[in-house]
């Protein structure tokens, strides 16, 4: 799977794109196709959400939670029935009173009150206080009692924890190559002129994080690293070169010592609690995935949910638990949940209100702005068809993959990279991912103009002059710092002194630990205030104080590149389809905002509503989207 970094800019952006609207909407047209979980009846008719006058029922939004959540959340279910019957096997129980000091001992490590962390728990994660209890809190606990002396923390355990936090560092920087013949080559040339090391890292490095930064590193101590790289690193004197490192992925690695850090001035003794906790809570997931699995072999399991065979048999149930490890047979009388002390049963409904009251209000509001888009498309009179999905993905796989060797496009890696970044199977991609953003361009084609403007600044920004800099940055609360700095910069204009400046007071850590440097500024980019501070400079010369949003930046002229050996006319098409697919994902995002700001909808699971200012114009006869 790729992460970020290894993606293209442009499908990360669409990538980006395509999940935050649409990845968690699914329509009850994909079930039954490959791969996706089989319909079940639930009978959940009230309204739970209105859209512009059209209803979304409880029945829906739990059948499409089902088949998001469902799978995952019968796994969680049964696991903590397994938990629970243990417990109540060798009388353990954990008190309310446990878990909130519990909660009390997990939200003073990040030095919040229990409050606090519960609702950061909310705001950040959906995940309620009740849930956070009960789901995450009361599972640890108990199987940290069912765990008994298999969860214990050793000294040795404890002094590695100490290394890891407190210990010496090494600061290194780092130069990632694609081939060992390159690798060697490079190495060659910084054992001839180490100084050149932090260069050759800007210039030649592949690796996305450090090659900006001139290969710098965050400092590295014991235990957080490959031990490999780290015995090597620690065995280095400051301005070593390490040997070719290659690593399992295809690339070869070369590191410099740039110095060492000094252990952190803390007593182990006025930590050792902390260590054991943060200890125990890295040992309970392996403890916990043991006790799990000899539960599960204790006990039969039959899965009724999303195997169409048992749905006759076994009407409303999602799983079927035998302590005793028989046979299971004959189903429970129709509405109840008859679980005795062999054999549990754990129903549709269950199951789907545990989706619901996990997952609901994020899928439902996923649901309310998808329905926003078909109703748009309803109104335009706009269909998808599957051939304009399959060309839709064939164009993706086209633009942003090596092409096969006859030239056409690779769309069976796009496809299984698409699927392995969603998760979603094949049909619920193409139909929930692909379809509602072809959607949204067919909505917003035709108002999408590529000027000459436009192509002569993104000509400039990708192959005309940048301006390289060092820089320092400062929280915007922090002028008073800002100017001091200024003020010392000011005083003294030499690249030197700049850069131990920046790596002195710079809030932005990159910048700091790559003593100021930070990628060449070009023109059109985006951060316009910035980019008229930096090519107005000359070499040697210091910015004004920049706010550029939350930041304050001083920037320092270090030189200009040269423009790129390359004429307007031999990319202009390249640069016409690139504007084009900018101006496409912005003129989406507005017109996904206007469609949502004129939309009237109620959230009667959250309480949310949004009245437009259509719905208080009573018959009024403007059209419902004004574009």
């Amino acid at each position: 799977m790729l992460n970020d970094c290894e993606l293209p800019m442009k499908y990360r952006l669409i990538r980006i794109l395509f999940l935050f609207f649409f990845l968690p909407c699914v329509c009850e047209t994909a079930w039954g196709q490959a791969g996706a979980v089989q319909p079940v009846r639930i009978d959940m008719p009230e309204t739970i959400a209105e859209v512009n006058g059209e209803r979304i029922t409880r029945n829906s939004l739990a059948t499409e939670c089902l088949h998001l959540h469902g799978v995952k959340e019968l796994q969680d279910l049964i696991h903590k029935t397994l938990i629970r019957l243990e417990c109540e096997r060798q009388n353990i129980s954990v008190s309310d009173e446990e878990i909130e000091e519990e909660i009390r001992r997990r939200a003073s490590i990040f030095n919040l009150t229990a409050e606090e962390l519960l609702l950061t728990f909310e705001e950040r994660r959906g995940i309620s206080p009740e849930q956070y209890r009960q789901d995450i809190v009361w599972v640890n606990l108990a199987l940290a009692k069912l765990a008994g002396t298999r969860l214990v923390v050793s000294e040795e355990e404890l002094r590695i924890e100490y290394e890891k936090n407190f210990g010496p560092a090494v600061q290194a920087r780092k130069i990632m190559l694609g081939s060992k013949a390159e690798a060697e080559s490079v190495l060659a040339e910084v054992k001839k002129h180490p100084e050149a090391f932090a260069s050759i890292a800007k210039n030649r490095s592949i690796c996305p994080v450090s090659q900006p930064y001139g290969g710098i590193l965050h400092p590295i101590r014991r235990h957080t690293y490959s031990p490999s790289v780290e015995n090597i690193l620690f065995a280095l004197k400051p301005g070593d070169v390490s040997p070719i490192l290659e690593f399992p992925i295809g690339h070869f690695s070369l590191y410099r010592c740039e110095g060492f850090l000094e252990p952190h001035d803390v007593d182990y003794a006025s930590v050792k609690e902390q260590l054991f906790y943060s200890v125990w809570d890295n040992n309970l997931p392996q403890v916990s995935n043991d006790i799990l699995l000899e539960l599960k072999n204790r006990t039969q399991i039959l899965i009724v949910f999303g195997n169409t065979a048992l749905y006759g048999q076994y009407p409303g149930v999602a799983a079927i638990l035998n302590k005793q490890g028989q046979n299971v047979a004959g189903s429970p009388p129709a509405g109840q949940n008859p679980s005795g002390q062999n054999v549990q049963y754990i129903s549709i409904a269950e199951l789907a209100e545990a989706c619901i009251r996990k997952h609901g209000n994020a899928v439902l509001s996923d649901m309310i702005n998808r329905l926003i888009v078909e109703q748009a498309c309803r109104r335009e009179n706009i269909v998808i068809t599957d051939q304009d999905i399959d060309n839709e993905i064939r164009e993706m796989a086209g633009k942003y993959l090596p092409p096969l060797p006859d030239g056409s496009a690779n769309v069976e890696l796009w496809i299984r990279r698409a699927m392995e970044e969603s998760g979603l199977p094949l049909q619920t991609y193409r139909r929930n991912v692909v379809a509602p953003v072809l959607s949204l361009k067919r909505l917003t084609w035709r108002q999408i103009d590529v000027t000459e403007e436009d192509i002569q600044k993104s000509f400039d920004a990708n192959y005309g002059q940048k301006v390289q800099c060092l820089a320092i940055f400062f929280s915007s609360r922090d002028q008073r710092r800002a100017m001091e700095v200024w003020q010392k910069a000011n005083q003294n204009r030499t690249e030197e002194a700049f850069r131990d400046l920046a790596e002195r007071y710079s809030f932005d850590p990159q910048s700091r630990l790559g003593k100021g440097v930070i990628p060449p500024i070009a023109r059109h980019t985006g951060h316009p205030e910035l980019e008229a501070a930096a090519f107005a400079l000359k070499p040697g010369e210091l910015s004004h104080i920049i706010q550029i949003g939350d930041s304050l930046v001083i920037l320092y002229c270090v030189g200009y590149t040269d423009s790129a050996a390359i004429t307007l006319d031999k990319v202009r098409n390249d640069l016409i389809a690139d504007i084009f697919e900018k101006k496409q994902q912005h003129m989406i995002s507005r017109y996904f905002d206007r469609l949502y700001e004129q939309a009237v909808w109620h959230n009667h699971l959250s309480g949310e509503s949004h009245n437009s200012v259509i719905e208080q114009r009573a018959n009024h006869s403007e059209p419902a989207l004004q574009r």
